[in-house]
């Protein structure tokens, strides 16, 4: 019975843990992808160019940049 009670606690622990554990919202992802090209594009040379360096981050975002 003991050993019964254990694995019962168990087994609800780790529900409790994968319910929490749940991903991040599309929007959470968004927004660390768009903060890591934004990071690369300020060790670039834009300069002047904020239209530029905006298009760059953009395309970085969609993976059209390497």
């Amino acid at each position: 019975m003991r050993q019964l009670t254990t694995l019962v606690a168990v087994l609800a622990l780790v529900s409790f843990v994968g319910v929490s554990a749940a991903p991040a919202a599309t929007g959470d992802t968004y927004k660390v992808k768009k903060a890591e090209c934004k990071k690369r594009a300020d060790g670039m040379k834009f300069g002047v160019h904020l239209i530029k360096k905006n298009r760059w981050v953009k395309d970085c975002i969609a993976g059209k940049v390497t």
